[in-house]
Order: C-alpha cells, then structure tokens, then sequence
C-alpha cells in the first residue's frame, strides 16, 4: 500500500470527523437537556399534586370542628367541664385525623381547648388574635397561613373556620401541621425543596440541613436551547450541578425547585461523542477492511478443515461417555446424539437427526428458563443452563426425570452446543421412599403435639376456674355489704317517708350514693382488668405525668405528715405510651405506699430516678409494714391482696403489669417484712423513644 496517495482522502475524512463529531455533541446535548427539562416539569407537577393533596387532606377537619355542638356550646358558655369534654374531643380527633394539634379559640383569640392539654397547659395562655389564620376565620373564610420555621419551632401550616352559634360569630377551630408531616407524603426519590422568602421550608434528604437557599444553590447560568426555550443550571454546594425548575404557589407563596444531576446529560454527550469518533473510525478503516477480505476467505477455509477435524474427536469422545450427549446447531436442531441418550430417549440417529431439541423434552416442561434458554441459542443472550430437573420424553411418550444441561461449544466460526443429559429416575424413586419416611414422622410428630396441646389446655383450664373461684369470693364480699347497707338506708327512707320526716332523707341519700360509688369503683377495676392496650401510641414525658399525681396526691401526702424525698432530674425524656395509662401507673402506687405508712411511726416515701440512653426506671419506695415473702411470689396475681377484706379486690397492681407490659417495660419488686427496717420497693422500667437534654 502507498500512503502518500492517501494523505488527502485522510485529511479530508478527519476534518469532516472532526465537524461531525461537533455536530453530533451539540444536538445530543440539547436533545438530552430538553427530556431532563420535560422530566422536571412532570416532577414538579407531581410534587406539587402531591402537596395540594396532602393538605386537601386536612382542610376538611376546622370545619368538621366547628360544626361540633359540644364546641359551640363551649364558645357560648365556657366551663371547666365543657373545657375538659371539648379537649378531649380534639385530643381524639387528632389521634384519629393525625395532625400536629386542634385547637378552639374564642373571639379575643385566647384558647379554650386544646388537644395537648394534658402536657402542654401553657398553651392556654398564648394569645392568637394577630395570627393571619385567625384574622382570616374572623371575617368568615376558611383560613391559611404557612408558619416559617425558627431556631425555636418547626414550620407548620395552619388550617382555620369560624365557628358560629345561632349565626354569630362565636370563636375560630384551627388546625396546626407540622411540615414534617406533610413531607411524609412526597415522594423522596428526587430532590427537591420548598422554600419562602429565601427559607427553606422542607426539602429531600440531601438538602435537609440546610435552612437557607442560597447554603444550597449558587452559581446560576441561563442556557438557551435549540427550541428557543432557557433552563436555569446552578451549581450544588454539596458537590455536582444540576437543572433547577421552580414554580411559585400563589395562594402559599411557596417557591417549589426540582434539581435534577446534570451528570447524566454529560454522559449521553460524551457517549455520543465517542460514538461518532467510533463511526467515523470504522468508516475510515471500511477501506482497510475490504483489502483483508481475500484473505481472510482463504483463513476461513482453512479453519472449517480444523473445525471438521476438531468435532471428529469430540464424536469419539461424546460415542464412549456414560451420560446422554446431544450436539446443537445455533437453531436449536440436533447434530449428534450418542448412543447413551439414544437408548434414554429410544431413538435412533436417522430418525433424531434435524429435529428440534424440544422434540425430546414432555410439552408441559418446556416452559420458563428451560424455553428462554433455548430461544437464545444462537445470540448474545444465552446463559448456559447447569444441572436442571426437567422431564424427557421417549419415542414411545413416555416420561422420565432428567438432569438437563447445555453449554456452548468453544469453536472459532459456527456456534454449536453440547447438551448433557442424566437419567435421574434411581434417584427419584429414593426421593419418593424418603418422603413417604418423613410423612409418617411428621404424623407421629403432630400426634404427640396435639397430646401435648390437650394437657396444656387442661391445666390452662384448671388455672382459669381456680382465678374465676377467686374472683367469685372477693366480687360476693365486696358487692354483698354495700347491697346490705343499701336495703337498711332504703327501709329506713321509707320509714321517714312514712312518718313525713323529710329533713332526715339527705343524710340517708348520701350514705346511699357513698354506697353505689363504691360498688361503681369495684365494677370499674374489673373493667380495667380487661383493658384492651390502646391502638395509638404517643411521645409521653413520664417525669410530667409522675408531677401532676404528686400534685394530685399531695393533700394526703400533708394529712399522713409523709416526708418525700423526689430528687427530680431537670431533663426531659419521651416513652412511648399515653398520658392516662401512666398516671395510672403511678398513681397506683403512690396510694399503695401511703396505704403502707398508715400505721408507720415516722412515713417517708422515697422516688427515685434513674436512666440511660436506651431506658428509664421509676421506684417508688416506702418505708412501711413490707411484704412477706409468701406473699410477694402472688403480688400480682389478680384478686390477690395483702389488705384487709373489703379494702379491695386485688386488681392494682395485675392491670399496672398489664400496663407495663404494653408498653413495653416491665416492673419489679423488692421488700422486707423485718420490723425494725422493713420497706417495700416497686421499680418500673419503660423504653426510652429519645433523650432530648437538660431543659434551658
């Protein structure tokens, strides 16, 4: 070849390679920006959907407020047992809606019901009467406000509707969600962020640290597409850049921004780059190419006489193996069978020869891997198949279990395939005797469970009628006084009344309501006993709740001249639990404690707290009688009591276990009956959700 009567073609054919290549980049470029730009669009259309959505949500529940009798009975005549109902009220509808908090305020814009009122009461006395959702409830309209987030509070957005009584304007019902709760909602494969003013409000995982848009985004540059149309592209402070696409909502005034890695648009560039360098190389050396062709014509015949020499020596070898071997062509058709596979599959070499491979497998296993394996012969697609279980089929259609396996032929021109061929029917046969064994094992196994099942429910049974035999007696000598009590007090009423001594009736009434309370606290603990633990849980400060029973308790504690010791930490910590449940707990006992110190010379009631990251533990200890030991090993046994006969049904501390144990904790005791230093000590442990730090 000469090369100086080439240097122009050359020349030429690199210059036009280069344009080209150029050409190729540019359009590639925009073509890939303009679909990253469409994608955008549709993601932000969709988050926004989704935000509107989410909040759509929740717009009905002021309404639904407001229309509330209880509500409006409340705004027109407030009272602490409205105040408490109301509250109530909200405290359910929010567990049940699943927002951050309800509230109702009257027309100054001070609250009169809360849903946290139970932790939070300083809420009462915040003042809302310049709060743009307020305002906007105040002249008759459904009202919106986005609270931007502080160093102090979350961000939230507040929903509010008047609230009207006999067409007056009486209060506003609002609700408050946290952004975190709206942002639950999105979906959190792409990136994005909502922002106000410049703040962030929310945003995906990546840019979540952030509080500021410009400590995410900077360096932004407006590029003009072939269409016409401009995209913003800005670079990331964490690292990259990226296609940002906002849009402002009005009615919020939120600016939502998609970002999109522009990373993928330089890969499809530079790929269509070195795609068309590729084709103008390929069509550089096509020349070169067809120069080669005579020669390799001659190296192909030379390499089919190897090739036929080559499948010579595999037929020897293939004739001679003790498994079944079948040689494929890239169709599928057999070349070769050996004389194993033909006395497996009964055929002959004239008759097998040219027919299709699936000629000997049963129709109904031809399905699945086996058929896609088999569909690839020939293409780039196929995976060789190792030692699969499958059915072949005989000349005269019958069946058999076979291991099937076909991998390709290393050769140089045509693409031939070996497949192998087990016959696993001895195996199978095994198979079968083993599992016929493992059957009448599996029998003899759920026989003695069964037996075992049966002796358990006896004693089960056994447990439940000795309970129901406790019950029954403590329930009978409860209820049997009060009722006796009852018939004298009504006797003797109609003895006054008989006698027209009215003025004396008030006294006997009360006794007879003392009576009745009395009976309604027994049905009440039986009630308690079979509590169902409650469905939703909440983030609850067991140290908030142990004060408001100290609170509760401390009239007692001042009439029995109690020394407590309650060296309070100054921290706040959250378990997992309700309020009610927990104020039982410790409630509970504290007044089993006072109990104790009835009769103790100098009382003092001691608790104590400690904890760790993972749990917190509460005792409670006195310094009274204590327990003996025989009767410390039932202490929580229901209906069994250390107190005197009609003191009790010994119910306490069995639904306080019952407590603990749905919450996940646990609870312990330890005593001394001694008399000079005896004690008693109940120690709840509950899991710690987190551990927030000491209070400012």
């Amino acid at each position: 070849m000469q090369f100086p009567r080439f240097i122009p073609l050359i020349t030429l054919m690199l210059v036009l390679s280069v344009i080209g290549t150029t050409m190729v980049s540019q359009l590639v470029r925009d073509w890939a920006l303009t679909d990253l730009k469409e994608r955008g669009e549709n993601q932000l259309l969709s988050i926004i959907s989704q935000t509107r959505s989410e909040i759509a949500e929740y717009q009905y529940l002021p309404f639904l407020v407001s229309q509330s009798n209880d509500v409006a009975e409340l705004l027109r005549l407030p009272s602490p047992d409205k105040i408490a109902r109301v509250s109530r009220y909200l405290e359910q509808t929010n567990l049940v809606a699943g927002t951050t908090a309800l509230f109702v305020l009257d027309v100054q814009g001070r609250a009169r019901a809360f849903s946290h009122w139970r932790a939070q009461q300083n809420f009462y006395e915040i003042n809302h009467r310049n709060q743009g959702y307020f305002l906007q409830a105040l002249e008759g309209q459904q009202g919106v406000q986005v609270a931007l987030p502080t160093s102090q509070h979350e961000g939230a957005i507040y929903l509010s509707a008047p609230v009207y009584v006999m067409s007056r304007l009486q209060g506003v019902a609002t609700v408050r969600l946290d952004l975190e709760l709206l942002q639950t909602g999105l979906d959190q494969t792409g990136e994005y962020l909502f922002s106000k003013n410049e703040q962030v409000l929310m945003a995906s995982k990546r840019f979540q640290t952030a509080s500021q848009l410009k400590d995410i985004v900077t360096g932004e540059r407006i590029t003009e597409l072939y269409d016409g149309s401009e995209i913003q592209q800005v670079d990331i402070l964490l690292g990259g850049r990226a296609l940002m696409q906002s849009v402002t909502l009005d009615d919020l005034g939120w600016q939502v921004s998609v970002f999109n890695d522009l990373g993928e648009v330089v890969r499809i560039q530079r790929n269509a780059t070195f795609f068309a360098i590729a084709l103008c190389i390929v069509i550089s050396l096509l020349v070169f190419l067809l120069r080669e062709r005579q020669l390799k014509h001659i190296s192909r015949r030379e390499t089919q006489q190897a090739l036929e020499r080559s499948e010579a020596r595999q037929r020897d070898i293939i004739n001679t193996a003790h498994v079944g071997m079948i040689t494929l062509d890239n169709q599928g058709q057999v070349l070769f069978i050996n004389p194993m596979a033909m006395q497996q599959f009964n055929e002959s070499m004239q008759r097998i020869q040219g027919a299709h491979i699936d000629k000997l497998i049963a129709p109904e296993m031809y399905q699945g891997v086996l058929k896609k394996t088999l569909s690839c012969l020939g293409s780039k697609g196929f995976a060789p198949l190792i030692a699969m279980e499958t059915v072949g089929k005989r000349s005269d259609h019958s069946h058999f279990p076979m291991l099937f396996s076909i991998k390709r032929m290393k050769q140089e021109i045509s693409a031939n395939y070996l497949v192998t061929v087990i016959d696993i029917t001895p195996r199978k046969r095994l198979e079968r005797a083993l599992q016929e064994a493992n059957d009448q094992l599996e029998h003899k196994v759920i026989q003695r469970t069964q037996a075992l099942k049966e002796a358990q429910d006896e004693l089960v049974q056994a447990e439940k009628m000795a309970a129901l035999g406790r019950m029954s007696s403590a329930v009978v000598h409860e209820l049997n006084q009060p009722l006796t009590a009852l018939r004298t007090y009504i006797a003797i009423c109609r003895k006054l009344i008989e006698q027209n001594q009215t003025a004396q009736l008030d006294n006997n009434l009360e006794l007879i309501n003392d009576l009745v309370s009395r009976m309604s606290i027994l049905t009440r603990q039986l009630k308690t006993f079979a509590y169902q633990k409650p469905q939703h849980m909440a983030p609850v400060d067991p140290l908030l709740v142990l004060d408001q029973v100290l609170n509760l308790l401390r009239g007692r504690l001042d009439q029995q001249q109690v020394e407590l010791v309650y060296p309070r930490p100054d921290i706040n910590m959250l378990v997992s639990g309700d309020s009610a449940r927990l104020e039982q707990i410790f409630l509970n006992l504290i007044t089993n404690a006072c109990d104790a110190l009835s009769e103790a010379e100098c009382p003092r009631l001691k608790i104590q707290v400690e904890h760790d990251k993972a749990q917190i533990k509460i005792s409670v200890i006195d310094n009274g009688v204590g327990i003996d030991e025989q009767s410390l090993s039932h202490i929580f046994e229901p209906f069994f009591t250390t107190k005197e006969i009609g003191e009790g049904l010994g119910l306490g501390l069995s639904i306080i276990r019952s407590i603990v144990r749905d919450l996940q904790g646990d609870i312990g005791v330890a005593s001394r009956a001694d008399s000079q230093e005896s004690y008693t000590c109940f120690t709840v442990t509950l899991p710690l959700l987190r551990q927030t730090g000491e209070s400012q």
